[in-house]
């Protein structure tokens, strides 16, 4: 029901009857934002309705800008208002249907002229926001990773799944690590992703990681930045770089299978 509510507010090109337009809004808003405390000892439960009113503002403006299916650049004007909305976890779940609606069109990374486009740059908000929607990212940024992308030029189709790497990064740097490197481990495997995109994805997530590592990941990342291939052109003379001290690392530290 309430995934209903949020295709209907938040999907582009849904003609809603006004009168049912607000019924809608309030419905998801409360469904979303009231829950139940309790009493004192013998009293009833009480109803918490303190975000009521700005969840239903919230939903309202986000509502407004997506139902018009503007482009990029008509965005830039709307943005303070997004990222403010945001925050409030209904609307970033409408946040992301519509950007999954609008960027599934085959024509959308033919139209884009920035290297970003606003509508994946507010994703990167979303996963900052909310831990619980970084897997619904994903599936997102899988799905546009794996499309076909024909009537782009190979070098842009590669600048696009770069731009796309660099979205899965900043998922990873935000706690979403095993899922993103799993994923990316898959293609390596499965011999159907350019390896120059393999190899930028280690490069960027070698200079944004830290140890100490888990041993997961380490059983997962490791093999790739050993692989000569993908890194043997990213290694200098001595350990310094940062594929040698990762492998130094973790071949000290962790028993590695």
């Amino acid at each position: 029901f309430v995934e209903l509510l949020v295709d209907s507010l938040f999907k582009p090109g849904i003609k809603l009857n006004p009168e049912h337009k607000y019924k809608y809004i309030h419905l998801l808003a409360y469904a979303s934002s009231v829950f139940e405390t309790s009493g004192k000892k013998g009293q009833n439960k009480i109803l918490n309705k303190e975000e009521l009113k700005s969840t239903i503002q919230a939903i309202e403006k986000v509502h407004s800008i997506c139902n018009l299916n503007k482009g990029s650049s008509e965005l830039v004007a709307d943005l303070t208002t997004l990222y403010h909305c945001i925050r409030f976890p209904v609307v970033s779940v409408g946040v992301v249907r519509w950007v999954e609606s609008t960027v599934m069109e085959p024509s959308y990374f033919k139209l884009c002229t920035e290297h970003t486009p606003i509508h994946l740059a507010l994703l990167d908000e979303v996963v900052t926001c909310h831990l619980l929607l970084h897997n619904k990212v994903l599936q997102l940024l899988v799905q546009l990773f794996e499309s076909k992308q024909d009537e782009l030029e190979i070098l842009v189709q590669l600048e696009m799944r770069k731009m796309l790497l660099d979205r899965m990064v900043n998922l990873l740097s935000r706690g979403c690590v095993v899922p993103v490197v799993k994923y990316i481990k898959q293609c390596w495997l499965r011999g159907d992703t350019d390896i120059s995109l393999i190899r930028y994805f280690v490069t960027e997530v070698l200079e944004t990681i830290a140890p100490p590592y888990t041993p997961e990941f380490v059983q997962l990342f490791l093999p790739m930045v050993e692989n000569d291939e993908i890194t043997g052109t990213m290694r200098g003379d001595g350990e310094n770089d940062t594929v040698s001290e990762f492998i130094v690392y973790c071949k000290a530290n962790y028993t590695v299978l």
